[in-house]
């Protein structure tokens, strides 16, 4: 008895799209992945502090808005806004914030109002902000 094959030998013009098939996906891949990682490299943590100016103890519950810039490809930078609140050690942290500009601005109750730019260019900065009293109109 013969033994019968079922399958055929593919044509030259069949490998060579399967082959085009192959890069094309490989290509898509590391397009892919490079784009996926692209983001971390460019991203930081930031720490902020927030204390009385003249006693040098950590504020509670002092209100932070943090505006930050994610640039985009084909149109305008896209701003960012976090708020968040300083824990018992006057301490808040803000995770995967673009590097670069940003705007802080900080809030508590019996304070002056701290707002201010930095330039955020390396992981895991510290900022310590020192809030003062109001002081008397004259």
């Amino acid at each position: 008895m013969r033994s019968v094959n079922r399958f055929k030998k593919p044509s030259s013009k069949q490998i060579v799209a399967r082959l085009g098939l192959a890069v094309a996906c490989g290509l898509a891949l590391a397009i892919f992945l490079n784009a996926s990682t692209a983001g971390a490299a460019d991203e930081a943590t930031l720490q902020v502090v927030v204390k009385e100016a003249a006693s040098g103890e950590p504020i509670f519950q002092a209100h932070l808005t943090l505006q930050f810039r994610i640039p985009q490809k084909y149109k305008q930078d896209k701003w960012i806004s976090y708020s968040a609140k300083t824990d018992k050690k006057g301490e808040c942290t803000f995770h995967h914030i673009t590097k670069g500009p940003i705007r802080l601005m900080v809030t508590a109750e019996g304070f002056q109002t701290f707002g201010k730019k930095f330039e955020i260019k390396k992981d895991n900065r510290v900022i310590e902000v020192k809030l003062r009293k109001p002081q008397p109109q004259i």
